[in-house]
């Protein structure tokens, strides 16, 4: 009976004593991890890139107090495509993006951490979304309503400028590469991407023609191919120039 009676009484001891030690032993653990919080911003740029390329991706990763982190690695992503772009260190904590589909993107960056830097852990962190459109490049093309002319003959120079993104918006300038001269500046495109500008007042000879588009919000800046508009006199009797 004694024996019984002494463990009923120990073992009750014995359990109490193991869970002060059980959370004491957790609360010390929790004391010595310090989760150090961290902060990235990521800027899109397509300036001062090689011939091919189309945008920089650049993350600035930091400690929240404004430290520099001790390492881990970066992740692109592409939401709108749901794409992974490519992985990075932080020590160079960028990467140059080829041959983007045309329309708009929606990227993040987002820093990896650290969980082994003890008695601390890096926590990881996802960016703002930044939201970039790849612009198109149309196709320009000029026409004339007269060629070969004669001096003082009414020429009305047709542009039209397409795209796969829609009807392009905004306007052209027509130029005289020969005599490096402004004919037209800044002519609207109607609402099918066509602009027209009619003059008498080509110089005779051989002129060479171009038009220029300005860019819209989905399509960028883009230059026709040469025309070659043929201005003489000798037209007027339907004789050929002279070589």
């Amino acid at each position: 009976m004694q024996a019984g009676f002494c463990r009923r009484t120990i073992l009750p001891g014995f359990l109490f004593f193991a869970a002060v030690a059980a959370i004491f032993s957790s609360a010390r653990a929790q004391s010595e991890v310090i989760v150090a919080r961290t902060v990235i911003t990521l800027t899109v740029s397509d300036q001062s890139l090689l011939p091919g390329q189309q945008l920089k991706l650049t993350a600035s990763v930091a400690m929240e107090d404004g430290g520099e982190v001790p390492g881990g690695t970066i992740e692109f992503i592409d939401e709108s495509k749901s794409n992974i772009l490519g992985r990075t260190s932080v020590s160079a904590p960028w990467i140059v993006l080829h041959r983007l589909s045309d329309g708009s993107h929606t990227f993040r960056a987002r820093y990896s951490g650290l969980q082994s830097y003890y008695p601390f852990v890096i926590d990881s962190v996802t960016s703002a979304p930044v939201v970039h459109t790849v612009r198109s490049v149309p196709r320009v093309v000029i026409s004339s309503s007269q060629n070969p002319s004669t001096p003082g003959q009414a020429v009305t120079l047709t542009v039209a400028v397409k795209s796969r993104d829609g009807t392009p918006r905004g306007d052209v300038t027509i130029r005289d590469v020969a005599l490096d001269s402004v004919l037209a500046d800044r002519v609207m495109l109607d609402s099918n991407g066509m602009a027209s500008f009619t003059t008498s007042g080509l110089e005779q000879g051989s002129r060479t023609i171009v038009a220029s588009y300005h860019g819209d919000a989905m399509n960028r800046s883009a230059v026709s191919t040469l025309l070659m508009q043929i201005v003489s006199p000798a037209h007027a009797h339907g004789e050929r120039p002279s070589r």
